[in-house]
């Protein structure tokens, strides 16, 4: 306890996760790492970190009252995979778990500026693999069915993403012609 609270008190945030997880305290572990250092590390373009301390508690889950709806969403983002898989079975499976994703996402309560745009580069990334994943399954013909699964997805709104917005719109226009 003792540690937990020098760790808090010099705000290294992974070590009060990790030091909560290992006293059991799962449901702390998951608000601190929800609120003092998921976004943050996802805003920096740090997300390696996250993952090892969201591990233990996946295992835990059932101790978090709003795991499914906070860290466990994180999870789903932290775990997707950074290369395609190559069959059509696994890539559809793949594109459904990208979809439910982006319909998580817009779920995931947030208060501050720092959140919500962690929540929107989520969004963001996500929608860029799920549209690599449907250029390996569909033809053009189905690129209605794209836009529709995509307009739910939290995307950016910032003057200062606006170049990654034109990327991504141009690129939606490339796949729709």
């Amino acid at each position: 306890m003792a540690r937990i609270q020098h760790e808090t008190a010099m705000k290294n945030w992974e070590s009060v996760v990790e030091w909560c997880t290992v006293a059991g305290d799962y449901d702390a572990a998951h608000g601190i790492f929800m609120k003092q250092l998921a976004p943050y590390k996802i805003l920096s373009r740090e997300e390696g970190v996250l993952l090892p301390l969201l591990e233990p508690l996946y295992r835990n889950k059932a101790d978090i009252p709003d795991w499914d709806r906070a860290g466990g969403i994180y999870y789903a983002y932290l775990t997707l995979p950074s290369c395609l898989p190559e069959n059509d079975k696994d890539l559809d499976y793949l594109r459904s778990q990208i979809s439910i994703l982006g319909n998580a996402l817009n779920g995931l309560p947030f208060e501050s500026q720092e959140e919500q745009c962690a929540v929107n580069m989520m969004g963001l990334r996500s929608c860029y693999l799920l549209i690599e994943v449907w250029q390996k399954l569909f033809d053009e013909t189905e690129n209605i069915d794209l836009l529709s699964t995509i307009k739910v997805f939290p995307l950016p709104t910032d003057y200062a993403l606006e170049d990654t917005i034109t990327k991504l719109s141009t690129d939606m226009l490339a796949i729709m012609e």
